[in-house]
């Protein structure tokens, strides 16, 4: 199997199976100052996961490639440009995508677009299915970490995650094209920073304040005046610490209530 598949114009990253050790047990470094490694409850404790072989985009998804299967009209994002990665979209306008570019790639559709809104099962994926979805929590960070133990793939600095992404300290308040920064040793690019990622998790109680959930649960969901869905990876105006492997936040999966800092990436089963 080739280490890249290009479907439907968008490349795919095989990864391998495995396992391994997600989250992060704070501990005080004095080498390392809080605004690379800040305490978050959220992040503990330490899960040893095992991911079955999968598919991951090299990048997230760009303005050009979203536009190409859902025209350019469709495309809100603040920062306009073809190879910049669309933002200011939510889960379901993914869900949306991820079904038409299955389609077109002659894939099975992941998602069940007439699920109602606000249901335990909306935007709830199909595993079973060989079409596009968005990766779950525990795959992006595996995949983010490429074999790393460090805050980010790169080290443990500031300087380190420099030469792996944009963030608060490089990006001069905007996004940038993808694929301009070192990626990881999978050749995945801009997993730290530029815009956070959305994940196929629900955001509940038993995924924040103090712990991890131990096993996944797709039907327990935070309700908190909407729904939200987990993200990942930090973006352009964050401080090093959210665009840390194992940093965690969360954000309206409701149509319309997104951001212009939060954008995709695509995943598939192997």
């Amino acid at each position: 199997m080739s280490r890249i598949e290009i479907i439907h114009g968008i490349k795919m990253v095989n990864i391998p199976a495995g396992s391994f050790l997600m989250g992060h047990v704070y501990t005080f470094d004095p080498k390392q100052p809080e605004n690379v490694n800040r305490y978050y409850p959220d992040e503990q404790p330490v899960l040893k996961k095992s991911i079955k072989a999968f598919q991951i985009g090299e990048t997230t998804v760009t303005q050009k490639q979203y536009g190409t299967i859902v025209g350019p009209d469709n495309n809100r994002s603040t920062f306009k440009g073809d190879n910049l990665p669309v933002t200011n979209i939510g889960p379901h306008e993914i869900m949306l995508f991820c079904n038409r570019i299955s389609k077109s790639a002659n894939l099975d559709s992941c998602y069940d677009e007439n699920v109602k809104r606000g249901s335990a099962n909306y935007l709830k994926c199909d595993f079973t299915k060989n079409g596009f979805r968005m990766p779950t929590e525990a795959e992006w960070e595996y995949a983010c970490r490429a074999g790393t133990t460090t805050h980010f793939y790169t080290g443990n600095s500031e300087s380190d995650l420099d030469r792996a992404g944009w963030y608060l300290g490089n990006s001069s308040g905007k996004t940038h094209s993808v694929g301009l920064k070192e990626p990881n040793s999978w050749g995945l690019y801009d997993m730290h920073g530029n815009v956070f990622e959305f994940c196929g998790d629900n955001w509940n109680t038993n995924m924040c304040y103090g712990k991890y959930i131990t096993e996944r649960d797709e039907d327990l969901i935070f309700h908190y005046y909407h729904q939200m869905h987990i993200t990942r990876g930090g973006s352009w105006f964050n401080e090093p610490s959210v665009c840390r492997s194992a940093a965690r936040a969360c954000f309206c999966s409701w149509p319309r209530m997104n951001g212009w800092y939060n954008g995709f990436r695509l995943a598939r089963n192997a």
